[in-house]
């Protein structure tokens, strides 16, 4: 294991391997595949010149969908068969929380893996993105038959009550995964100014970093 000595400091950093190659490749295609959604949302003034912009401006959108429906599906069955920091029971921190129910107080130690705190916001974002995968097909289906579900959805150019349900929820959930998105990035920005070591390359080479006082 590396170390590497910091002037003026009490402590040293200390490196372990932690992530796995295929959970880092999900974590990528899917955060790339929902910054590519938001694009398809941001970009649709640029499509408005065309006549037939909004079936471009959907059609897009659900190959993209396509993708990230099979990143979310293939990151659902890593968590539980992947390796010990890619499984889901690891990042939730049991112990961690009735601890701050009973003080108050957060457990500041680090710990390898996700952070103790964050990884139940990780795992309610997994179940917000099944439900999209799941309504996003379904409207592809009956608008588009562009999807497996229209074996089971009837094609329909006017939206069922359900499907104008599934659709404002989807809606709703994009808007929450825009916001967890821009707040993902400004906490992972604070945690590294904080505690004054690297965190975002973790999710490119698997290493992570922590503070160790010097014996």
């Amino acid at each position: 294991m590396n170390t590497e000595n910091i002037k003026e400091r009490e402590y040293i950093f200390v490196e372990k391997y932690v992530y796995d190659p295929i959970l880092r490749i999900l974590h990528w295609v899917n955060a790339l595949s929902i910054f590519s959604l938001m694009l398809t949302i941001w970009l649709k003034n640029l499509l408005k010149p065309y006549d037939n912009w909004k079936e471009i401006l959907y059609r897009y959108h659900i190959l993209i969908g396509y993708v990230l429906t099979a990143g979310i599906i293939l990151r659902v069955v890593w968590g539980f068969i992947g390796p010990e920091h890619a499984k889901f029971k690891n990042m939730i921190n049991w112990k961690a929380y009735l601890k701050l129910l009973r003080t108050r107080k957060y457990d500041t130690s680090e710990n390898w893996g996700h952070n103790k705190y964050a990884g139940l916001s990780y795992i309610f974002l997994f179940i917000l993105m099944l439900y999209q995968a799941y309504s996003g097909l379904y409207l592809a289906a009956q608008k588009y038959e562009m999807s497996f579900f229209h074996y089971f959805v009837e094609y329909s150019a006017i939206k069922t009550p359900f499907a104008k349900l599934l659709s404002n929820i989807h809606e709703i959930v994009f808007y929450m995964t825009m916001i967890f998105t821009a707040l993902h990035v400004i906490m992972l920005r604070f945690h590294e100014i904080i505690s004054k070591s690297p965190l975002t390359q973790a999710m490119c080479n698997g290493i992570q970093y922590r503070k160790k006082n010097k014996s």
